[in-house]
């Protein structure tokens, strides 16, 4: 059970810090893509609550000193007018417009995605907005390129069904397969190599096959891409680089 969330400050960042009551004897903490968790035993009363959330603190800070790479995970991405954003290649630029209205919108125009926002939304509202519409946009423009992509490899190497093909937000995964035979892509895997791309696309093609992650079912990958391996490996090492 999550009971609160704390904010660590390092640097010019804001670093989420989730706290959760458990189960549990030990205390364990973990470093995620875009926040800390401290799972703590259900026992613990609020003086060893306040204790461990600042040893929490003063371990991540230690963290960052020793691996810097890992501020690089927490950066908040901050879109001003003119910013560029590359993707498989293609080059758009942000046109931010302010304006006395109450919601976000956003239309592209040629290579120029065009976001109007409310003049008196705060920063939070700003960026989230601003991400999500422009995972949106992307989404819209690339995804007869990747259906394309995914029809061509299900065709040379599978054969299957695939009822529809979506391109949508996702920072849990890089894609899934439903039950209903789609197949959904996170707009996040556009900022990765097409080999990679091409690989997460197998991935969950030979789930059509083989729903589980067997044996069997790295068999069929390693025959179709025998450095899958390599593929992951840039996943997990490059993943905090791939988003809006």
């Amino acid at each position: 059970m999550k009971i609160l969330i704390e904010v660590i400050k390092y640097d010019n960042m804001h670093i989420p810090l989730h706290i959760y009551k458990e189960m549990r004897m030990d205390v364990r903490i973990s470093i995620l893509k875009d926040k800390v968790t401290l799972r703590l035993p259900a026992f613990y009363n609020n003086k060893l609550i306040k204790k461990n959330i600042k040893w929490a603190k003063e371990w991540l800070n230690r963290r960052l000193n020793e691996n810097p790479e890992l501020k690089e995970r927490f950066l908040i991405q901050e879109y001003d007018d003119g910013h560029e954003l590359l993707i498989n290649d293609k080059k758009f630029n942000l046109k931010i417009i302010s304006e006395k209205r109450n919601n976000f919108t956003a239309n592209l125009i040629d290579d120029t995605i065009y976001i109007r926002q409310p003049d008196n939304a705060d920063v939070t509202e700003k960026q989230n907005a601003l991400k999500t519409l422009q995972s949106r946009i992307v989404a819209q423009y690339f995804l007869p390129e990747i259906s394309q992509r995914i029809d061509f490899l299900n065709q040379k190497y599978f054969g299957f069904d695939i009822n529809a093909i979506r391109l949508k937000y996702n920072k849990t995964n890089w894609g899934s397969r439903s039950s209903k035979n789609n197949i959904n892509i996170s707009t996040r895997l556009l900022f990765a190599p097409k080999d990679v791309q091409d690989y997460v696309f197998i991935h969950e093609l030979a789930h059509f096959k083989e729903m589980n992650h067997s044996a069997l079912f790295w068999n069929i990958i390693k025959e179709i891409i025998p450095d899958y391996k390599e593929k992951e490996k840039w996943l997990k090492q490059n993943s905090h680089l791939c988003d809006f």
